[in-house]
């Protein structure tokens, strides 16, 4: 399981992992809705989603930045990942609403973007001393 763990925690591993799921979540973001499938038996919230989405997010890029840096991450490193992800989220709702029909911008879909980058940037910063060693 260490092994595994290390593996995961490697540069190149977490670069493509961040890599991999910013398209996905960017893809996701930019269907119509009508591409998007319905889960019926769980009723969530759409900011509830947007803040998770965000939260994985940032926490990946501030892992990712966290071993780039050896081991090391200050204030500013977690506020540029945080206004990184802030401006990525203004940049997909500006394009949902100026090129998806079925999608338009929500100052709030950004609200929960940024509620979530904050929390996952905080996360990592109080859980890397037991994830990482």
């Amino acid at each position: 399981m260490t092994e595994l763990i290390k593996k995961l925690l490697g540069l190149k591993t977490l670069l493509s992992i961040g890599l991999v799921y910013t398209l996905f979540i960017t893809t996701a973001f930019l269907l119509p809705t009508s591409e998007i499938p319905k889960v019926r038996f769980v009723y969530v919230n759409d900011k509830v989603v947007h803040i998770l989405i965000h939260f994985i997010l940032s926490f990946i890029w501030v892992s990712y930045f966290f071993i780039y840096n050896k081991r090391n991450i200050n204030f500013k490193n977690l506020l540029i990942i945080i206004l990184l992800c802030f401006f990525y989220g203004i940049i997909i709702e500006i394009i949902q609403q100026l090129f998806i029909a079925s999608r338009h911008a929500d100052i709030f879909d950004i609200l929960a973007n940024t509620i979530g980058s904050i929390l996952g940037a905080l996360a990592f910063r109080n859980v890397k001393n037991r994830i990482i060693t």
